[in-house]
């Protein structure tokens, strides 16, 4: 570990020692703005970044976890008496191109929230901040590529109307539904959720619960029921996954079990619905 001096105070440096960067370290990451409106990392969600994992991750002007990246290397800078700053050096996931009977974007800059990834030999880096949820995606025999699906009891946020026309200048500002996947066997069946509690304030979460009836605006193709089916050709109707945690929580005078979802996470469409 190298140490360094930078305007007086003294740095603590990380080099990339192997066995340093093997092993778990655990990040309190959070994002509060404070009265000038400006950013800083402070303790809050616990996240735990290990070299090897591969996570969702916000980038670009859209401000949604689209994006998948691989954990290369960890580094973190730390002045005397303050809280370290880590650094993810990650590697982003190129999807592979998908069988024929799953219907492709036409534009192909938009970005893939599910299906088959090879990792690129580029580096970007990171902050804890910029990453959203770790996935644990199904991993090929030589280790080189990932799946990643949607899977029983997952939250993702869906294009409420899908087309293979879809523009990349959409993404993000289009309208979004956020669901629960209840089976993957053959088709996806879905259970639309709708808010149970909501926190305009993006470092607290918001609570869904299932829906009780479908959003006037729905897709005529869904139906009119709550639960409703995502063919599996249709599959990058998935945008996103949802951070997301089962948990039971005092709602109008009843105790119900609804999900904590990360409120960073939501479509801005998602949250607009709730003023």
């Amino acid at each position: 570990m190298d140490i360094t001096s930078s305007d007086g105070a003294t740095t603590f440096s990380s080099s990339c020692a192997d066995n340093f960067l093997s092993s778990a370290l655990s990040c309190a990451v959070s994002r509060r703005r404070n009265e000038d409106g400006e950013s800083s990392n402070t303790s809050c969600n616990r996240k735990v970044f290990q070299t090897g994992q591969i996570w969702s991750f916000c980038s670009g002007n859209v401000d949604l976890p689209l994006y998948y990246g691989r954990i290369q290397k960890i580094t973190f800078t730390q002045a005397f008496e303050q809280e370290a700053i880590y650094k993810l050096h990650i590697s982003r996931l190129k999807a592979i191109p998908f069988p024929e009977n799953v219907i492709q974007w036409k534009d192909k800059r938009i970005p893939f929230g599910c299906g088959t990834f090879l990792v690129r030999k580029s580096v970007e880096i990171l902050t804890p901040d910029d990453v959203s949820l770790q996935i644990v995606p199904q991993t090929s025999m030589d280790g080189n590529e990932y799946t990643i699906l949607p899977k029983i009891g997952d939250v993702w946020a869906i294009y409420r109307f899908w087309t293979s026309h879809k523009e990349f200048k959409d993404v993000g500002y289009c309208n979004y539904d956020i669901v629960e996947v209840l089976d993957d066997a053959l088709d996806y069946k879905v259970l639309a959720l709708e808010p149970a509690f909501y926190n305009d304030d993006e470092d607290k979460n918001t609570f869904f619960e299932a829906a009780e009836s479908k959003h006037s605006d729905c897709d005529e193709e869904d139906g009119p029921e709550v639960i409703f089916m995502i063919p599996k050709s249709k599959m990058l109707r998935f945008s996103h996954q949802i951070p997301a945690s089962r948990v039971t929580k005092e709602i109008r005078g009843d105790l119900k079990e609804v999900f904590e979802v990360d409120t960073k996470a939501l479509p801005s469409s998602v949250r607009f619905q709730f003023y």
